[in-house]
């Protein structure tokens, strides 16, 4: 099996058992013993889906566990929760290299659900396991229509992520085709689909990588690779880390850069080998290319030595190719022509193996008709088909004409093949128009996006390519971004913010004629191309916005979103296509960052921060494996008697040569760069393999940013930190502030209600400083709710508006049965205060600065008097550390 497509099936697989199968509809289980067994029906379930990409033998472990407490399930449900875990089994045996013993699991659970549930998602996700499964087998076809109809399935149900996994599948084909265009053009429509997802992301970037590389375009490849990496390293896989790792050290061989590769090669073995034992072999081999290259034989044999140590090399796997003609190669230089044979007839088998893949895969995907996902297809074999036609028309005519010349009747014959050749000239002449219709609809629907009818991405940069390649370019390009334009899919459905959508489209349209030109480059993201250089560019983006702004009509609902807009101007701000659109790029984020519903110009200041910004997100990426990050812990104490009840942990990060850096710096660097997830998932793992040290009566606080709240993989991450560590979930305390709430809908709501089911605790923190709403108490069931050091302050010098609402939150808090906690103690007075309001726990400098490391647990041994830092007689606040208003800070922030 080719190796682009085998990676890609075995992380999309992965990325499909991460979310929940559809189940059909049953009545609800009864209390008592059935509903226990529900609870640890599904709670098994999400640990297989948790341990699906980085542990697969857990989740075939917990996937059998599921299979057997889905017995013990009322008679509707049992079958399709016993089909629900053969699914999860099968995709872990091929994760595991076990497709022999993944395929009747796969068939028995599609057998049932086809009677049972047809047409829902796990139908839908049993057809493309198998048709993964044939896909590994080399049967093209056959992967290919069970691809087909699980993408209608699919399309049918709405399920963006699905179709995005879909295309990525087809366009991993195309690349085992070497149709490299095909196979970008795909994976662009797969992001344009969806994009949300750690392991979707991954794969994409790597397919991206793998064709450019294959172009010749290292740079870009390199640069898909790295984005990739971050994507590995946010899913704590460490087996696809090292992968990705041997491709960016592959594609900087390629470039010759061996010092580069050397490093990174050495990054890659420096990955613990019980947890990516299965790819360092791959690793050795690059060592062997870049001794190699190097001119050192001697390391180069050793390195192959260990490559292929234990492999039958009558066996061995496509991964393996390139090193068998690597070593062919090096075996003959050293005289040693037994095994360069050895090598040599393993790499022609593997060589035509993927030759045959090649072609069987052209000749499938030639006959394949994917509807909607593949209309380029359709007029391909319709061209086909007429050229056919063609053909046999003009063989016709030139049998008649044989005839004809035979038979003597030299007269008729010229008059009969005049006329035929005529008919056959018309006849050509239809197909050829039809033809290029056919080829003129297909250039504009490659052109142009196809739900607003504005050109596309692709389009953009044509458009702007040729104005920038005349030799005095005049044009600007302004990006714009809609505002609040997620709210709407998430109020009013994607239905509703399609049609918003085609709205605002259609407003662009009329704004822009003559010399503007509006494009849509995704998802709520528009572009507009102006070439009049005497336009005041200001002015038109302030109309622009200004018409945006205005009402839509939904039918059921009015949508008011607003727009933001950015721009850079050729010539003054580059002529480089992709250098000009950063720098429009970069005015757009601006404009963002000062509010929104804003027109910014692009600075040359704005690429300075950016570098800057760049620098600190590059030593970001390393400060986590440098060991940079660490965590301190201060404590949230009973009001009544001064007894820790819990431990906030905060995250720190000491840059070898800046210092200390604040988290309201490195944080919203982290969300920018997709790192969030990935030292969100460290932060939670490490604070409850802290806390397990501690008394089982002392919770650990964890903060979640926005975005964390976000990714599909939460509750995963939760459930993985809890199980590696042991702690007990009713330990665990995950806090949020209620920002959240207006960003997100029925998804977000469905993570924390699986949280709080497992027994986790949430706490909602700051509350009453931004959006305050019973609402969110109610949705949410919070255990917890956190008064800002804002009102705590005011109150404790007289205010009484303050002083009402901390006495307004606390009688709250007691209604709802929630712990109410005021942060930001720093004095006796403030402490005294907070008691009178009736606050039950208190947090502060008062009661502890944020210690590092095992100091929470030995330093307070959590004897009954608390440690306390001391208070200057005159009741002065201690000096208290910055503290940032963004939710985005929540990761590090104290409470001082």
């Amino acid at each position: 099996m080719p190796k682009n497509i085998l990676f890609a099936l075995l992380v999309l697989t992965a990325a499909a058992a991460a979310t929940p199968p559809a189940r059909a509809a049953a009545p609800a289980v009864t209390a008592g013993r059935e509903s226990a067994v529900q609870q640890r029906f599904d709670a098994t379930i999400a640990a297989s889906k948790a341990a699906m990409m980085s542990e697969p033998d857990v989740a075939l472990a917990r996937a059998k566990d599921a299979i057997h407490l889905a017995y013990g399930l009322p008679a509707p449900e049992a079958p399709l929760a016993v089909a629900s875990g053969q699914w999860l089994a099968g995709e872990a045996l091929t994760r595991l290299n076990q497709p022999d013993a993944a395929r009747p699991m796969i068939e028995a659970a599609l057998k049932t659900v086809e009677t049972a549930a047809p047409s829902t998602k796990l139908h839908a996700d049993l057809l493309r396991s198998r048709a993964a499964l044939a896909s590994l087998d080399g049967k093209v076809q056959q992967s290919l229509e069970g691809m087909h109809q699980a993408y209608r399935i699919y399309a049918a149900l709405g399920e963006a992520r699905s179709q995005s996994i879909m295309l990525q599948n087809i366009a991993s084909l195309y690349q085992d085709a070497r149709d490299f265009p095909r196979a970008l053009n795909y994976l662009g429509q797969a992001e344009d689909v969806y994009s949300q997802d750690p392991a979707l992301s991954l794969a994409l970037h790597n397919n991206r990588g793998n064709a450019y590389r294959d172009m010749g375009e290292h740079a870009r490849a390199e640069g898909e690779f790295r984005k990739a990496l971050i994507e590995a390293r946010a899913m704590q896989s460490p087996l696809l880390e090292a992968r990705i790792i041997s491709n960016i050290a592959a594609t900087q061989l390629d470039q010759g850069q061996l010092t580069k590769a050397a490093a990174t090669i050495d990054q890659g073995l420096a990955i613990r080998a019980s947890a990516a034992a299965e790819w360092r072999p791959f690793l050795w081999g690059l060592k062997a290319r870049l001794a190699d290259r190097r001119g050192d034989q001697a390391q180069a044999l050793v390195m192959l030595g260990r490559t292929f140590a234990g492999v039958d090399l009558a066996q061995s796997t496509m991964p393996f190719r390139d090193f068998h003609e690597l070593a062919w190669k090096v075996f003959a230089r050293a005289g040693r022509s037994d095994e360069a044979l050895l090598h040599l007839e393993a790499f022609k088998r593997l060589d035509d193996d993927a030759r045959e893949v090649a072609v069987s895969t052209n000749a499938a995907l030639m006959g394949a008709r994917f509807d909607a996902a593949n209309q380029e297809l359709r007029i391909t074999r319709l061209k086909a088909e007429r050229a056919q036609r063609d053909l046999e028309l003009a063989r016709s005519t030139q049998r008649l004409h044989n005839v004809l010349l035979i038979a003597g009747l030299a007269g008729l014959a010229a008059v009969s093949v005049i006329g035929a050749v005529g008919f056959a000239f018309l006849a050509s002449r239809r197909s050829r128009d039809r033809i290029s219709a056919a080829n003129a609809e297909l250039e504009h629907a490659a052109r142009h996006d196809h739900l607003t009818g504005l050109g596309n991405r692709a389009y953009f940069r044509e458009c702007l390519g040729q104005e920038l390649a005349t030799a005095t370019p005049s044009c600007s390009v302004m990006l714009v971004d809609l505002d609040r334009f997620k709210l709407v899919n998430d109020t009013f459905g994607h239905n509703a913010g399609d049609e918003l959508l085609r709205q605002i489209a259609g407003r662009l349209r009329k704004l822009c004629s003559g010399q503007r030109q509006a494009f849509r480059l995704g998802g709520d993201e528009f572009a507009i191309l102006l070439t009049d250089p005497t336009e005041d560019i200001h002015d038109f983006a302030e109309t622009l916005i200004a018409n945006l702004s205005q009402p839509c009509d939904l039918g059921e609902a009015w949508a008011d979103v607003g727009a933001t807009v950015g721009f850079a101007i050729a010539g003054e701000h580059g002529s480089e296509l992709d250098h000009l659109v950063r720098c429009a790029d970069l005015a757009l984020y601006r404009a963002k960052d000062a509010g929104r519903g804003r027109v910014c110009r692009f600075e040359p200041w704005m690429q300075d921060e950016a570098d800057e910004q760049r620098s600190l997100e590059n030593d970001l990426r390393s400060a986590l494996y440098d060991g940079q990050l660490s965590l301190a812990y201060q404590p949230i104490v009973r009001s009544s008697d001064d007894q820790v009840v819990a431990y906030e942990a905060l995250l720190r990060w000491q840059h070898p040569t800046r210092g200390s850096i604040s988290p309201t710096v490195f944080v919203p660097i982290a969300e920018e760069a997709r790192l969030i997830n990935e030292i969100g998932a460290w932060t939670l793992r490490q604070a409850c393999q802290q806390a397990t040290g501690w008394p089982e009566t002392v919770k650990v606080a964890v903060n979640l940013s926005v975005l964390q709240l976000e990714a599909e993989n939460l509750f995963g991450t939760v459930i993985h930190a809890l199980a590696v560590t042991g702690l007990a979930p009713q330990r665990l305390q995950l806090e949020m502030t209620e920002s959240v709430f207006l960003r997100h809908g029925s998804k977000l709501e469905s993570t924390l209600t699986k949280l709080r089911d497992l027994g986790v605790s949430l706490a909602l923190d700051d509350f009453g400083t931004g959006y305050s709403s019973l609402g969110y108490l109610q949705r949410a069931d919070f255990a917890a709710i956190k008064i800002d050091r804002s009102f705590v302050k005011a109150a404790t010098l007289g205010s009484a508006e303050s002083a009402a609402i901390i006495k307004a939150i606390v009688a709250l808090a007691r209604g709802l049965q929630m712990e109410c906690t005021a942060e930001g103690i720093e004095t006796v007075a403030e402490q005294a205060a907070m008691r009178r309001l009736g606050c039950s726990q208190l947090q502060g400098f008062l009661f502890g600065r944020p210690s590092r490391e095992q100091r929470p647990a030995e330093e307070t041994a959590f004897a009954a008097e608390v440690h306390r830092l001391p208070v200057p007689p005159s009741g002065d606040r201690l000096p208290r550390q910055a503290k940032g208003r963004s939710p985005r800070d929540r990761l590090g922030r104290s409470s001082g």
